[in-house]
Order: C-alpha cells, then structure tokens, then sequence
C-alpha cells in the first residue's frame, strides 16, 4: 500500500514538472531573425494560381537543388510582418544578380532562389521608410530608449505597445514619430543584425 501511495505521488510529481517544462517553453519568446538585406513577399495559395510551379531552393545559385517553397509557403515570419494582404515575408540575407539568399524557415536556415516575377524583393531601406512599426517585446531596456541623435543624447522610453512611424533611416537607426510633438531615433535592429521591431 505505501508503495503504492509512492508511486502514484511520483507519477503525479512527473506530471506537474512535465507541464511547467512545456509551459515555459510555450511561453518563450520568438527568436529574433537576422534582418539582412530586406524582405521577399511571396503570393500565398490562394492568389496565385494553382499551376504554378514551386520555387525551388539552391545550396549554391544554380548549383545543388536542396528543396522548393510553394505558393502556400508558411514562412513562420508572419508575426513580424502584420496585415500582408496575401503575401508571405522571407528575409533576404545576401543578392547576386537575380539570385537570393532567403531564410526559408523560423529556424534561420538558409538558400538561394531565383523568383522571377512572381515574388517582389524590398531593400529595407525603402520598405521601412514611411512604415508603422512596433518595438517587439523582452528587449533590452535600451532598445526602448528613444535618442535626440543615433545613440546620443537619450529621450524618452518607449513601450511596445507604441504604434511608430519611420521617418528616416540612418544605417541601425530609424527616426521615428511617436506622436505629433515626439520624434526621435532608436534602433531598428541590434548590433547583432536582429530585428528589433514588427511591421505593419
């Protein structure tokens, strides 16, 4: 009887700490990608046509097929990229000619495509100018720090909860409208090259 009283004291043991394990894991946040160079939006399924063919993935340009993305793709960075409208983000990490270097997963791995025109490819320069933003949340408290200048002179703290305009970019740094009479800079991706915000 006592052994019996053991191993069910056990098992339920187990059980709690099984579930407080994957319980944290649920509540880890997304890594962050690296940003690259800009972002390649694919047609998702259902506006393009079902005939077409998918893309196919190189270890190399042109050399050593490793695989292929559909229209259908899930690129598990839609939680970056809000409101696409039918389109499905890879971020671009290098170019040559009309070959890219794409992550095609959440897990960063990476190959080369050429996408021809069914896909539309944005230095971030452009894409980000005029966007509304949000800083993602569990960054460090710096990178909520709004500055006068890139990194110098800090102003006010930002949430993520803030919707923000860019205004310019300055390599690293994007000068944001908070509201009518705040404007300033912070970071748009880290010294590492991970983003540091999402995209509306």
């Amino acid at each position: 009887m006592v052994g019996c009283r053991k191993f069910v004291i056990r098992a339920l043991l187990v059980t709690v700490v099984a579930l407080a394990i994957s319980e944290s894991f649920a509540a880890t946040p997304r890594m962050r990608p690296y940003s690259g160079i800009g972002v390649l939006f694919l047609p998702l399924l259902a506006a393009a046509s079902d005939q077409e063919q998918p893309l196919y993935l190189y270890q190399e340009p042109g050399v050593t097929r490793i695989g292929a993305i559909s229209a259908s793709i899930q690129t598990g960075y839609q939680w970056l990229f809000e409101k696409q409208d039918g389109r499905s983000p890879l971020i671009v990490m290098a170019r040559k000619g009309n070959w890219l270097r794409v992550c095609y997963d959440e897990a960063g791995r990476e190959a080369w495509l050429d996408p021809g025109r069914r896909a539309t490819f944005q230095p971030w320069d452009p894409y980000l100018k005029r966007t509304v933003i949000h800083l993602l949340a569990g960054l460090r408290p710096q990178y909520y720090q709004l500055y006068r200048q890139p990194g110098v002179d800090p102003g006010s703290m930002l949430t993520p909860r803030q919707q923000l305009r860019i205004v310019n970019l300055d390599d690293d740094w994007a000068m944001v409208l908070a509201d009518q009479a705040t404007i300033g800079w912070l970071r748009w991706r880290d010294e590492d090259g991970r983003l540091t915000i999402s995209l509306q």
